[in-house]
């Protein structure tokens, strides 16, 4: 889409289709928690989010109006309690019916490159398109008790981008709020690396990047488990997000989770 639609549709308003809500309702279960004043805020980015974002389907696959919202609205959940409305760096969303798997050369880490081939369900490039699989969103969206999710993992790494820079760091409001996120995030982990966590799961460990966006995940859909295991890591993520999930829920949801 044309950078002058796009902002065009930043300053035109927008109306929530009430055709979207059943979707909602029954597909991802995280939309059945929010209050009346999140709802309100919740459909204003939905809204944005299906308007302003290009959206391609992969290898033939049909994309409908029913699988974009309910990829939207996840997206939209990580920007509930932030002050941004859209996610105005992101090029296209491709959704793919299930995995990718990728060849060719790649950065495999310590400067050194991989060729073998390796199975995704997701990928957030720098500026450019959000990757995803449409048999994981779904997943996501309807089981949060398995603390995955692949939207809130992608969208996560494109607002660590935000500064230019996929350290596992989203932009902060002050030095203070710097300081306190490097010293808890960094303890996990190294903890994560160390000896493991019973919530983060080992990809957590890969880089601080893979960090960021595996917490982001067990945030919103763990948050009971988050907060007995990591209470300085489940409050740096509420302070950032501006959304406290634990409190959504009324009872924890146990869960063993393997890794």
């Amino acid at each position: 889409m044309l950078r002058w639609l796009r902002q065009l549709f930043n300053t035109s308003p927008l109306e929530f289709d009430e055709s979207w809500r059943p979707e909602l309702v029954s597909g991802f279960q995280h939309w059945s928690l929010l209050s009346q004043a999140e709802l309100d805020r919740m459909e204003m980015l939905v809204t944005r989010f299906m308007a302003t974002i290009d959206w391609e389907a992969a290898n033939g696959f049909e994309l409908t109006e029913q699988i974009k919202v309910l990829i939207a609205a996840q997206a939209s959940m990580l920007l509930l309690g932030l002050d941004l409305d859209g996610y105005d760096d992101v090029t296209s969303v491709i959704v793919h019916p299930a995995n990718v798997r990728l060849r060719g050369n790649r950065p495999s880490g310590g400067g050194t490159f991989s060729s073998a081939p390796i199975v995704i369900s997701g990928q957030a490039h720098y500026q450019g398109p959000v990757l995803l699989s449409w048999a994981a969103a779904r997943r996501g969206a309807r089981f949060p008790e398995h603390g995955h999710n692949v939207v809130y993992h992608e969208f996560a790494h494109r607002l660590d981008m935000l500064d230019g820079v996929t350290d596992g760091t989203p932009p902060l409001e002050d030095a203070a709020a710097m300081a306190r996120w490097t010293a808890v995030c960094t303890a996990a982990y190294d903890e994560v690396r160390a000896q493991g966590s019973p919530v983060l799961r080992p990809y957590a460990g890969t880089n601080p990047a893979e960090f960021f966006a595996v917490a982001t995940e067990v945030f919103f859909n763990q948050p009971h488990e988050l907060c007995e295991h990591e209470p300085a890591l489940y409050g740096e993520l509420r302070s950032f997000y501006g959304q406290d999930p634990a409190a959504r829920i009324s009872r924890p949801r146990r869960h063993h989770q393997h890794g």
